[in-house]
């Protein structure tokens, strides 16, 4: 079924809750018409993910570690936040404010780099070991 094909009629059941969730979602996404259009687009979308990997049907896509998960439901309970989803959402977006993702990019990049060298200076001295012999006494 394509999206200009909609001539079949599906009824569900959702909470009031997440009825106003997706309303308010809409408020500031005006890109999608209709509850019907967000509805139909979000659930083709979650299909397309779920059939080339991006989302595993059993998780979120993201594992943490159990003290995290327990901080961010607790978040969650407390009224910080509606869902697990929104917290995972705002220290991602605070992490790309602060340029996190650059500093954790140039550390790996660093700490490459630090590695190719070291091997390069072990190359070279493994080099000068077997030109003179060294190698072959240490060896005996």
């Amino acid at each position: 079924m394509t999206l200009d094909n909609k001539d079949t009629k599906l009824t569900i059941r959702i909470s009031e809750d997440d009825l106003k969730e997706i309303d308010e979602f809409l408020d500031s996404n005006p890109r999608f018409g209709s509850r019907s259009e967000f509805i139909r687009h979000s659930v083709l979308d979650y299909i397309s993910r779920t059939r080339i990997g991006i989302v595993d049907q059993s998780e979120t896509g993201i594992r943490l570690s159990k003290i995290m998960e327990s901080v961010i439901s607790r978040t969650v309970q407390k009224g910080f936040f509606k869902t697990r989803e929104e917290v995972i959402e705002a220290l991602l977006e605070r992490a790309m404010r602060n340029n996190a993702l650059h500093e954790i990019l140039s550390e790996k990049s660093r700490s490459l780099t630090s590695v190719l060298e070291d091997l390069e200076k072990f190359d070279t001295l493994e080099g000068k070991l077997d030109d003179g012999g060294i190698k072959k006494r240490i060896q005996d």
